[in-house]
């Protein structure tokens, strides 16, 4: 059996405090976030589903779509298990971290169109995936660059044998054992579990709009 052994020493100087960039990016990103749920918001309660209610189309829609967001979930508790603790501290590459260097990001995605899809529509989702596509990438670079001035030699091929989003199986390797800090671990567990909560909500208003319990101004497919 072999053991996963940690030893790269890192000071609490070198990141007891955030950069001023990644401060910077923190700000820029909440108000985009938050902008971009309110348009999400005022979308969803406003608009129909052009498909056939207890048609299969919609249906099978929102069976994919629950079946996404919870993949989207349990991707990111599975890639949390293995970041969480280690995030300033070492480069992860094992686990989920073997098949993509971001694969937190990757069931971002999953879980975001499987939220836009319990809508019962295919606009809301490619709506989700233009701002992911347009937004994300940003942030991704930006931690990347982080990654390679703390991690040089070693992120660098890193990157040479890993792609930065999507996973190549092929290349998964996984420890026999591995050591997870429980409370990092917690802190990361609640975000992930809003995946499948927002698509149950979503959902919910997709029947109320069907059941003509709140009205909509106009239909989409």
């Amino acid at each position: 059996m072999t053991t996963l052994v940690l030893a790269e020493a890192v000071s609490v100087s070198d990141h007891k405090q955030p950069s001023r960039s990644k401060v910077a990016a923190e700000r820029r990103r909440r108000p985009l976030t938050i902008c971009f749920g309110v348009l999400i918001t005022v979308i969803l309660f406003t608009t129909e589903s052009r498909w056939p209610d207890h048609g299969l189309v919609r249906e099978a829609l929102f069976l994919l779509g629950i079946g996404l967001a919870t993949a989207g979930m349990l991707g990111r508790v599975w890639s949390n298990l293995f970041i969480s603790g280690y995030k300033s501290k070492e480069l992860v590459q094992c686990g989920p971290y073997s098949m993509c260097r971001n694969p937190l990001y990757f069931f971002s995605a999953i879980g975001m169109v499987g939220i836009g899809l319990c809508s019962g529509t295919l606009a809301l989702p490619a709506i989700m995936i233009v701002f992911f596509a347009a937004y994300y990438p940003m942030i991704i670079e930006r931690e990347e660059r982080r990654l390679a001035v703390r991690h040089p030699d070693e992120f660098e091929h890193y990157c040479v044998r890993t792609n930065a989003f999507w996973p190549r199986v092929s290349d998964f390797v996984e420890p026999d054992t591995y050591v997870m800090y429980p409370r990092a671990m917690r802190k990361n567990l609640a975000d992930a579990f809003w995946f499948v909560a927002f698509a149950a909500i979503v959902h919910i208003v997709s029947r109320l709009h069907a059941t003509e319990l709140l009205p909509e101004l106009f239909s989409i497919w």
